[in-house]
């Protein structure tokens, strides 16, 4: 699939380069240009891949022309609509029965996700209903909410195309979005809630927060972090509302599935993403933790709750010792232990490369919107 969209996007990116090298001798005053030339990028490396994949794989056959984390929403969504718990339903017969036995006995992600494949659950063969149509446009949705916030608005029209290019027109967004996409919408909730709680809006940055968190675990390691930068900057009760609507929220979206089967919900959120479940995850991108645990199999548990342990000993470093005191402090914060967790990650894929370089994009960005005191 990878290779299938680089043949895709390599011509589309060549273009953009020198459209933009020339138009950035052009135009020294006005950043329109290059906005133009991000919109264009956006849609030959991105949004086009992206419409002939899913065509591609209306016409050839559901198992085909997608990353697995796509067609797993899709299946767990079409469990859900049969009344079957996703977390305890097997998908051994459907698109998923030529990948690996754990992809096709688990749905990793939190039940927000669950939400985009809604539409081929209730139609199964348009190329719109495909998880990545949704996910796509959900991004694209929340980015531009995002973008459009006082914060960002305030950073100028280079820290804004930089956020733009990171989410969705460079490779660490173009490339999930015609493949899998699963993370791009976390990753899109997570920057409106850094640019909410940046502009002082810390309910609906909770909210926003707790949203991204109802998806995806990995959305969960901001949180605390933005409980810490809202207490510092409006009081321990901002932080505590802060908290309590981010849990809140998110909470309402994993208890009903968490109470439905423990045992299942469990297996497949935590244990299967860990390398502790029944089967193996097929997630394959190389770390210094799968190279360890390569190296010594026969210890494999013990080697993933060492890693485990050390990778929260560093958060709660961070958490007590160097608190952050703005969003753009939290953005960092979270980059750095998404960094670590890639290096002791037991098993990883590409798209967790994502987030610490979009998060640290954002930081940057956000610095740039001008508190006097930075």
């Amino acid at each position: 699939m990878f290779r299938e969209w680089g043949r895709l996007a390599i011509a589309p990116y060549v273009l953009a380069a020198a459209l933009a090298g020339w138009a950035g001798r052009r135009s020294s005053s006005s950043g329109r240009p290059l906005a133009i030339v991000a919109l264009a990028a956006l849609l030959g490396a991105g949004i086009l891949p992206l419409a002939l994949e899913t065509m591609w794989r209306a016409r050839t056959g559901p198992g085909s022309h997608a990353q697995s984390e796509a067609i797993v929403t899709e299946e767990a969504a079409r469990a859900l609509r049969r009344g079957e718990d996703p977390y305890a339903a097997e998908y051994l017969y459907g698109p998923l029965r030529a990948r690996p036995l754990g992809t096709k006995t688990h749905f990793p992600y939190l039940p927000g996700m669950l939400v985009f494949g809604l539409p081929r659950a209730f139609d199964g063969a348009s190329p719109l209903a495909d998880g990545r149509v949704a996910f796509a446009a959900f991004t694209l949705a929340a980015a531009a909410v995002a973008l459009t916030r006082p914060p960002l608005q305030h950073a100028g029209p280079e820290a804004s195309r930089a956020c733009f290019l990171a989410l969705s027109v460079l490779p660490t967004g173009a490339l999930l979005m015609a493949t899998g996409g699963d993370d791009l919408p976390v990753l899109a909730l997570m920057l409106l809630a850094l640019v909410l709680a940046e502009e002082r809006r810390p309910v609906a940055a909770a909210a926003v927060a707790g949203m991204a968190a109802a998806m995806k675990q990995a959305a969960w390691i901001l949180l605390p972090l933005l409980v810490l930068a809202a207490r510092h900057r409006d009081g321990r009760r901002a932080g505590t509302h802060f908290a309590v609507t981010s849990v809140t929220v998110a909470a309402a979206a994993v208890i009903p599935f968490l109470a439905w089967d423990p045992g299942a919900f469990v297996e497949d959120v935590v244990r299967f993403p860990l390398g502790l479940g029944r089967q193996r995850s097929a997630a394959e991108t190389p770390t210094l933790g799968t190279a360890l645990i390569r190296a010594f199999p026969s210890i494999r548990p013990a080697l993933t709750l060492a890693m485990v342990a050390l990778l929260i000993a560093l958060f709660l470093f961070i958490l007590v010792r160097r608190p952050p005191a703005t969003a753009s402090a939290a953005a960092r914060a979270a980059a750095l232990v998404f960094v670590a967790a890639l290096l002791f990650a037991p098993a990883a894929r590409f798209g967790y490369v994502v987030y610490p370089i979009d998060l640290l994009v954002w930081a940057w960005a956000l610095d740039s919107s001008g508190d006097g005191d930075r």
